[in-house]
């Protein structure tokens, strides 16, 4: 049925019923967002995580998924997700919604070094297989019958017509009319990120999906919350917003490029292990433009959502909410977000750097084709690998022992476990390759240098002055005073 058709009932019946939706139905429209469940994508969700019985927690959904499942875990359906191995659940959701597109990215690596990178198709084709074999095993299992489809599918209705439009608020701030969000409820696939990072597996569509999963500490209450709603689904709305800003101003994206040594290990501390620029910095615009907007449309999940920004170490985002503010108060001006695209820009230019001793910015760019392999795609002039025999097109296996996963930038450096009480001058990293079919390790003693850090606003310089000897945020040790 056509969901614009469709609407109009929907909202009837809905009112009918006292805000709910009646039975049977498996999407509604709201304003410019279309919000749907997918019985085949939750039995795929279900199964692919169960397959690795290590991991799955003693107590929850999983574990019930798992008890269910046991007598049929020997079937060809879990051998072929075996197969995939370690994997994004980006890679599973973007294979779900476009199975032959090619899996080509392209970005921003550093100053003047933009590549596009491809080469995990045998990967997706595993995703393929996995998917064509699934079938549904009895017993039923609880979170993927119709009756949790259509909890879930009315509480995200009732967090989205109770009070404030969520799709409104993101577009009245963006000034871009014509957006419309198609939304999934990933039920099955909680990521604990509202964004996966970026891999050679993400699409480029025009169609661009939002997949909403929910929360990993209440995977099956997280739709209840309005709160929790806006704020997931906010981000992802954002950043369909921040992509039209970069579409419409990629100078952006080389204008800033000067910060990511700055504020990478950073980054990845929070866990956006990022192959590209571009998607460093969207993160950053996006948090900053949910903020704005969570402030206006619903203050009381602001102080929250700040709260996490700065204990993520999304440094850019004081300084972008700063800007985005006289944004705010000149919208006459600046009708929309890409009007405003060159004071943002000078808001990225005046970005103070500081400085503390940490490993060099290692300028490497791992990416994931395959379980446990991935190629290195890139390596910087600079680089202290290069110099070490590491070639581009070499096949990474392990970084200092850790088994390679499949997807994203995998940095050589070991600064995030850095222990200071062990008084070391130097790290060493190791990239573990196959060549030729033999295995080999690239060894590097990588000295200590001054690398540049992006100051939180809220650090005063004297704390930041004090910090400068010592090491970088991100070392697990820091002597404060």
């Amino acid at each position: 049925m056509n969901a614009r058709r469709f609407a109009p009932w929907l909202l009837l019946a809905a009112t009918a019923c006292g805000g709910t939706l009646p039975k049977g139905v498996d999407h509604f429209v709201v304003g410019r967002t279309t919000v749907r469940v997918d019985s085949a994508l939750d039995y795929v969700g279900a199964l692919w995580r169960v397959t690795d019985t290590a991991s799955v927690p003693p107590r929850g959904p999983m574990r019930q998924w798992l008890d269910a499942l046991r007598p049929y875990l020997g079937d060809s359906t879990f051998d072929r997700s075996r197969a995939i191995g370690l994997a994004p659940i980006s890679l599973i959701l973007n294979v779900w919604q476009a199975p032959n597109l090619p899996d080509t990215a392209c970005g921003l690596l550093a100053p003047g070094e933009r590549r596009c990178f491809t080469g995990d198709g045998p990967m997706r084709e595993k995703v393929r297989a996995f998917f064509a074999a699934v079938h549904p095993f009895p017993p039923a299992l609880d979170e993927v019958t119709a009756d949790a489809r259509h909890r879930d599918l009315e509480d995200v209705y009732v967090a989205l017509t109770a009070g404030k439009s969520l799709d409104s608020a993101v577009i009245a701030y963006t000034g871009y009319r014509d957006l419309t969000f198609d939304v999934t409820l990933a039920r099955t696939l909680p990521t604990g990120l509202t964004t996966p990072s970026l891999d050679p597996s993400t699409p480029r569509a025009p169609d661009w999906r939002i997949f909403l999963s929910p929360d990993d500490a209440y995977p099956t209450r997280s739709y209840r919350s309005p709160n929790y709603i806006w704020l997931a689904l906010g981000h992802q709305m954002a950043h369909t917003a921040i992509r039209r800003l970069l579409a419409d101003h990629p100078e952006l994206v080389d204008r800033s490029i000067r910060l990511r040594p700055a504020i990478e290990g950073e980054m990845v501390r929070s866990g956006y292990q990022t192959t590209l620029w571009d998607e460093a910095l969207a993160e950053q615009l996006a948090r900053a433009v949910t903020a704005r907007i969570m402030a206006s449309a619903r203050p009381t999940v602001t102080w929250a959502l700040v709260t996490d920004q700065l204990g993520s170490n999304m440094a850019l985002v004081p300084y972008l909410e700063d800007a985005l503010m006289r944004y705010e108060a000149h919208r006459a001006q600046y009708p929309t977000l890409s009007d405003f695209a060159g004071q943002l820009g000078a808001a990225l230019d005046s970005v103070p750097l500081d400085s503390c001793r940490a490993a060099p910015f290692p300028g490497v760019a791992l990416i994931g084709v395959d379980r446990h392999k991935a190629y290195v795609g890139w390596i910087s002039p600079s680089s202290p690998f290069r110099a070490r025999g590491l070639m581009v097109g070499d096949t990474a296996v392990a970084i200092n022992g850790d088994s390679v996963s499949a997807g994203g930038l995998l940095l050589p450096s070991r600064q995030v476990d850095m222990d200071l009480s062990q008084n070391l001058p130097f790290e060493l990293g190791i990239i573990g390759i196959r060549r030729h079919g033999h295995d080999y390790d690239v060894e590097v003693p990588i000295q200590w240098t001054l690398r540049p850090i992006v100051r939180v606003a809220s650090q005063n310089r004297a704390a930041a002055a004090a910090l400068q000897a010592q090491a970088c945020r991100w070392v697990r040790r820091v002597i404060r005073p």
